[in-house]
């Protein structure tokens, strides 16, 4: 073999592991939903909320898809696939106000990539009825109280991370507070929402790990 023909076969080893590292190893840490960081989880959820009421849907596909690869240590392939499912999911519903059963095949799939992953028992399918059941709730002025969609999140979580639906119902109140700030208009106070957030997330982190 030449001199040429092994720095040739160099470099498509060099770019073949570059490309494994970067869709396919996944960061460091347990395949479980319950191990995420909740300061840099309700920071990244402010951004994608921020970008919900903005026109580019690839900063929102970002924000996704950093929040999977970190929080559930997806590789970058499973990230962006979920993250795809998700965006798709959120910028139908924005554009829309009937027909939610269109989502729920995105819904559904991306949830399916987090069953998979850490080999969890949840149903995918339950879990995306119960987050669209939420969504639409913010919508209706006679349930979207932050105590009514709070026990509508509550419901996803509890099934979500396989725990009592009582220890995560604070910490999804405090969220469904969060959203109902972020619905207030044009002139939303985002560090109020941010803060929510964080009380959110460090709340249900502690109710999850026990």
């Amino acid at each position: 073999m030449s001199r040429r023909q092994i720095l040739l076969a160099v470099l498509v080893a060099v770019l073949a592991g570059g490309v494994y590292a970067g869709w396919f190893y996944a960061p460091p840490g347990p395949r479980t939903l319950r191990a995420f960081d909740p300061d840099r989880t309700a920071d990244l959820e402010v951004d994608i909320w921020r970008l919900y009421y903005e026109p580019s849907n690839v900063h929102l596909f970002t924000d996704l898809a950093t929040m999977l690869h970190e929080e559930n240590r997806y590789p970058w392939a499973s990230a962006g696939l979920a993250a795809y499912h998700l965006e798709r999911a959120t910028s139908t519903f924005a554009a829309t106000h009937s027909g939610y059963e269109l989502l729920l095949p995105d819904l559904e799939a991306a949830y399916a990539t987090a069953k998979n992953w850490t080999h969890a028992n949840f149903d995918p399918a339950a879990v995306a009825n119960l987050e669209l059941a939420w969504w639409v709730a913010e919508r209706i002025p006679s349930q979207n109280s932050p105590d009514q969609v709070g026990g509508l999140i509550a419901d996803e979580n509890a099934l979500l991370y396989g725990v009592p639906r009582d220890r995560v119902l604070a910490a999804s109140i405090l969220r469904a507070r969060a959203g109902q700030l972020r619905d207030d208009g044009e002139n939303v106070d985002w560090a109020a929402v941010s803060d929510l957030l964080h009380q959110s997330y460090r709340q249900l982190h502690d109710a999850v790990s026990r």
